[in-house]
């Protein structure tokens, strides 16, 4: 069986065509993330350590990158959001193709079987 990572390069590889269902992508859940069962959710939920919530439109998504040293940084008209751990490239597919979600920030837990753990979310004001 193919990963999300293999199946999204098959299908970057393949012409697109209206006539093909669109593959569905397994459904994945862990302690700090979870992807749609279906579809395109608007927003991504982002949930830290002090129980606040932030929810952050895909549309508003300006630019998203992965480093392996320094995490995630999602970019925003108005905001930058860095989220720091390991094992975060997963994480970082899901993110590129707008399948998440929700973010949690780590709370006391470990990290999931697959060993991805979220350090930290940090929301930042740009203007």
């Amino acid at each position: 069986m193919m990963d999300f990572r293999q199946r999204l390069e098959q299908s970057r590889s393949k012409p697109v065509s209206n006539d093909e269902p669109i593959e569905q992508d397994d459904h994945f859940s862990c302690t700090y993330f979870a992807t749609a069962r279906s579809g395109t959710p608007a927003c991504l939920d982002l949930r830290l350590p002090d129980g606040s919530r932030n929810a952050v439109p895909y549309a508003y998504f300006v630019e998203i990158n992965y480093d392996a040293d320094k995490g995630i940084e999602i970019l925003t008209a108005h905001k930058r959001i860095q989220i720091t751990g390991r094992n975060l490239l997963i994480l970082y597919d899901y993110l590129a193709a707008y399948r998440l979600r929700f973010v949690q920030a780590n709370i006391g837990n470990d990290t999931c079987d697959d060993g991805i753990f979220i350090k930290s979310i940090l929301v930042e004001r740009i203007d």
